[in-house]
């Protein structure tokens, strides 16, 4: 069977949801973007990050079972599915898809080729119009892949492999692809796991995090690469132990956590430290198994989740939601988040702190040690007057801390 190659089609194929694939651009060092639409109009945004956005986006994390579907809807009726699940009885996102009316995706985003992440998405591909299919690239050879990428190709459905640097504009928002980079990674646990497709999703001042089933080494590299703080996250791999490690959500910072993982499932998903450790980072969880589907809605300003049961809805404020902006308290409580985002030296708990790179329990004790017995830290330097803390750490805590 022949494969499309990532650039085999031409971009006058692309459809009006995708603007363009970006490279990284020397504009983007001062926080402006101008993006090219297929017609070749130019598509603005505002200075300093945030979109103008018109109404609600909303993102349903679909009750798939032990797998992930995501669906994005814009105000205007555009839509991306993010993986289709296993396809098996109970776990297709078809039934879902039908329910809302879809009759069309203008993009799908394979994270990667294991079962229950794209054996649904054969159904997908026979049963509704697909402008745009896109997934690492990575070959593999399993007869459900295969069958998938013959019907992207019979279908004359338009292929991108993703890579880091790619964005895609709709509506006056904005999907761009994190990960993987121009390099795959080798020799990990999982190497499909690993060079899962990682993706961003800005809508105003919101921002949110899809994952596929990311482990540690995807994450390493996401905040060696200068991954900063995202207001939800699709939690990676089911919840697994694999990720979501301090490090990451340190530089993430998520208020929201959503976690795809099937009831009574074979490998204990979501692991009851990952867990723990979202909560500590300051997350509200919520997860498909218990709580059915979930729903996240933002108009760029706050975002909503609403489980299907089990729970009451949560809103929080985005925090690029302009100069000043406070987070609103949780519905369920919970601490309020200070407007810039950044873990406040002054006010963080020991469990807090010991999230952050470079720290750990025993310097995190100190730090809040230190704190009791001189007052306030009057800036983040003052921290390399604590035991344990040099120029490495300062460093690494940059654009993740502050003193208030």
């Amino acid at each position: 069977m022949r494969l499309l190659h990532p650039f085999a089609l031409p971009l006058a194929a692309l459809i009006s949801f995708v603007a363009c694939e970006l490279p990284t651009a020397p504009s983007s060092k001062n926080g402006g973007e101008a993006t090219v639409n297929a017609g070749g109009n130019a598509a603005t945004a505002t200075q300093g990050g945030e979109r103008r956005v018109s109404g609600q986006l909303t993102v349903e994390v679909l009750d798939v079972g032990q797998g992930d579907a995501i669906l994005i809807t814009t105000p205007k009726g555009k839509r991306a599915l993010i993986d289709g699940s296993t396809g098996n009885s109970g776990e297709s996102p078809m039934p879902y898809l039908q329910s809302r009316g879809v009759t069309s995706l203008d993009l799908v985003i394979a994270t990667h080729p294991h079962a229950d992440h794209i054996g649904g998405l054969d159904e997908v591909v026979k049963t509704l119009t697909v402008k745009l299919f896109t997934d690492s690239g990575l070959p593999h050879t399993t007869k459900s892949y295969e069958s998938l990428m013959a019907l992207v190709e019979s279908r004359n459905v338009t292929y991108r492999a993703a890579s880091r640097g790619q964005s895609f504009s709709f509506d006056g928002g904005k999907i761009e692809v994190l990960h993987p980079g121009p390099t795959p990674l080798t020799g990990t646990r999982s190497d499909l796991n690993s060079n899962s497709v990682v993706t961003r999703v800005s809508w105003g001042g919101a921002c949110m995090l899809f994952t596929g089933d990311a482990e540690e080494p995807t994450e390493a590299a996401l905040v060696a690469g200068g991954l900063g703080q995202c207001d939800a996250l699709k939690v990676a791999h089911h919840g697994s132990a694999h990720s979501s490690t301090p490090a990451f959500l340190a530089a993430v910072q998520p208020q929201l956590a959503m976690i795809s993982v099937g009831e009574g499932n074979d490998y204990g998903h979501p692991d009851a430290d990952t867990v723990t450790r979202l909560q500590k980072a300051g997350a509200k969880v919520m997860r498909t198994d218990t709580q059915g589907t979930l729903t996240l809605t933002t108009d760029g300003v706050s975002l909503t989740l609403t489980p299907e049961r089990g729970g009451s809805p949560v809103t929080v404020r985005a925090r690029g939601a302009g100069a000043g902006a406070t987070t609103n308290t949780p519905t369920s409580g919970g601490a309020t988040t200070p407007s810039s985002g950044l873990l406040n030296l002054n006010t963080a708990s020991a469990e807090q702190l010991a999230a952050l790179p470079g720290l750990g329990e025993k310097t995190a004790a100190a730090v809040v040690a230190y704190r009791a017995a001189h007052g306030k830290f009057k800036s983040v330097a003052d921290l390399d007057r604590v035991e344990g803390i040099g120029p490495a750490t300062l460093a690494k805590l940059e654009g993740l801390v502050e003193a208030r």
